[in-house]
């Protein structure tokens, strides 16, 4: 399936960005990859890839897997990766290589909050939240070996994207930041859809989950009970609880109330709302429940954290 890729650049980066000899917990950061001033945005190509131990980095790694077999290690465990997988790896999440045989692939890593990604867009798409949120939050929790392949007609079609981005990555011409930005946005439509039409009990699993979070989200000031979510998700209750346990590790209403104080918090700083107000605003009609309910999540009570000059206390988050 290589052949494919015949345009990409030559460059074997693996030497410079990965030191020797390749074992052991390491992590790279984004000053590895990009300078202050540059575009958040890069690909690297690295053919006969070396077994490479568990590493972090603090920015999203987009794999796509082109000749060549590994076994792709995680902290959960290991499996086997083909030409044609395709895997994300975000931010802080530990994984690695071991058992190369000839393997290529190219990561397209990027800096989501620099490159100003539309995500509130993305998220509403259940294909890119299956496959650029959940799978990457449930494989650093469970031993997983579900991922993306592409039959060869997509694959040939991705290749053709992913060409014309090392392109304009490498020529560097008048507007390449917004060319390199749609294709980014391309490849990931792309990939989201191919996600979206695959037909796996995984990938059922983990967009019907998609579907409840985007309805949590479009809802969560509403009056959502368990019931609501599970006919949303086409699962029993039981099954929906188990999937939020085993991905986020916390039930589906701690989710919502995650949700909700975090949306509480930004109402607090940005209005002269009461609390009251506050707390019906994001769907918790009990004042009293949700000051004890924000107090748990947030540390401080409501009117302190509107009141705390540097925000020391951080919004819980729901990812």
């Amino acid at each position: 399936m290589s052949s494919h890729m015949e345009t990409f650049s030559t460059t074997d980066d693996s030497a410079a960005l990965f030191p020797l000899p390749y074992h052991g917990h390491f992590s790279v950061h984004r000053e590895d990859i990009f300078s202050e001033d540059e575009f958040p945005l890069a690909m690297i190509w690295l053919t006969d890839h070396p077994d490479l131990g568990l590493h972090t980095h603090d920015f999203t790694e987009l794999v796509l897997v082109l000749d060549g077999s590994a076994r792709h290690m995680t902290e959960e465990g290991e499996y086997l990766i083909h030409p044609g997988d395709v895997f994300v790896i975000p931010p802080g999440v530990a994984h690695g290589y071991t058992g190369c045989d000839g393997l290529e692939l190219v990561n397209i890593v990027y800096e989501t909050t620099r490159l100003n990604l539309p995500n509130i867009s993305l998220m509403g798409f259940p294909g890119y939240r299956a496959l650029f949120t959940l799978e990457p939050a449930f494989r650093s929790r469970h031993e997983f070996k579900g991922r993306l392949h592409l039959p060869p007609h997509k694959y040939r079609e991705m290749a053709q994207l992913v060409s014309d981005l090392q392109e304009e990555l490498c020529r560097h011409k008048d507007g390449f930041h917004y060319i390199c930005l749609t294709l980014l946005m391309q490849i990931i439509g792309q990939l989201s859809r191919i996600y979206t039409e695959m037909e796996t009990s995984t990938s059922r699993s983990f967009l019907r989950l998609a579907r409840v979070l985007q309805h949590i989200e479009s809802h969560y000031a509403d009056d959502l009970k368990l019931e609501d979510l599970a006919k949303t998700a086409g699962m029993s209750i039981r099954t929906l609880q188990r999937c939020f346990h085993e991905t986020f590790a916390m039930s589906p209403i701690h989710f919502l109330n995650r949700l909700r104080i975090g949306k509480a918090c930004k109402e607090l700083l940005r209005s002269n709302s009461t609390i009251i107000e506050v707390a019906e605003s994001v769907g918790i009609v009990d004042s009293n429940y949700f000051s004890r309910l924000f107090q748990q999540l947030v540390g401080i009570s409501p009117s302190a954290y509107r009141k705390t000059p540097f925000r020391f206390t951080t919004p819980p988050s729901v990812h």
